[in-house]
């Protein structure tokens, strides 16, 4: 009996962007002796993504199961995925987000990684944002992600491009945290928990997604918001792996003191006062957080 690897994917109100999604894994090579099937969660309680599967399924060459979860906010979602993978008796969930699409060789490269790492790891792959035309050259630095080699262990990484061992996540009895459903970073402080817990986090550079960045997100408004929840993130982190509040807060309040001197002082770069912004915006949420501020980033449908 071969295993059995389901790909998730999590959506909202985004049935144009799914149905790319969708095309790519469609198209995708598959590994040898491995079951592949995907799921589409819907969290929309309009249930937009139903009529996109109901259109693709009939031609689409792997099984294909539509799940709606009416209670808003991706932790829940997420969970769903879990469970769904769960009910499937799959041995593997992979993780992409809506707005993405998939290499060509990217499943062969995630799940060959895993296998050849033993079958029990975790292992997160590469996520390319390509920016619209109108945004400034220097903002692709904001949306790019730190370049890791095949093989570096990671204390964490996110659901937008990432395969796991569902026994591993069974056995920890692992779950995305559902009291904060709008904050975002459910899933940096999961794998920081697997990993606390002893699970191995390993990168696969060669496994490669792609997304767009849109234009509404390609400002400092909204990079700014961005920044300030991803800081609050940081400091649930940091207290999560031991570190007390008033050591994260004073940390943070150095961070802020020191961007916000390089954005008073005038930088003539635009870049770098951008920059200096963004980082005194992520000190700013750490600060807050470690305070017991919480995040409604993702309230709205198109953060």
């Amino acid at each position: 009996m071969h295993p059995h690897l389901d790909i998730c994917i999590c959506t909202c109100h985004r049935p144009e962007l799914l149905r790319r999604a969708l095309a790519s894994l469609a198209a995708m090579e598959l590994p040898e002796s491995l079951e592949v099937s995907v799921t589409v969660v819907d969290n929309d309680p309009a249930e937009s993504a139903r009529p996109v599967v109901e259109e693709v399924e009939p031609s689409f060459p792997l099984p294909l199961v539509y799940a709606a979860e009416s209670r808003r906010g991706i932790p829940f979602a997420r969970n769903r995925c879990l469970d769904e993978a769960q009910a499937k008796g799959a041995d593997y969930l992979v993780f992409i987000d809506d707005d993405e699409w998939v290499a060509g060789d990217w499943l062969q490269k995630l799940y060959g990684f895993a296998h050849d790492a033993g079958g029990n790891t975790v292992v997160c792959g590469s996520v390319i944002s390509l920016m619209p035309a109108a945004a400034p050259d220097y903002y692709s630095m904001f949306f790019s992600r730190k370049r890791r080699r095949t093989g570096e262990r990671l204390p964490y990484c996110a659901t937008n491009n990432v395969l796991m061992p569902m026994a591993e996540i069974a056995r920890l009895g692992l779950r995305f945290d559902e009291n904060r459903p709008f904050a975002g970073g459910e899933d940096v402080l999961f794998f920081t928990e697997a990993n606390l817990q002893g699970m191995s986090i390993f990168h696969c550079a060669e496994a490669v997604v792609y997304e767009d960045v849109p234009e509404c997100r390609a400002t400092i408004r909204w990079l700014s918001r961005r920044k300030y929840s991803v800081g609050i993130t940081l400091a649930r982190q940091k207290v999560l792996a031991g570190r007390s509040r008033g050591m994260v807060f004073a940390s943070a309040m150095v961070q802020l003191l020191n961007a916000s001197l390089v954005c008073v002082l005038g930088v003539a770069i635009s870049r770098q006062r951008a920059r200096a912004w963004l980082r005194a915006c992520r000190s700013a949420g750490m600060a807050c957080g470690a305070l017991g501020a919480e995040s409604q980033f993702y309230r709205g449908v198109n953060s």
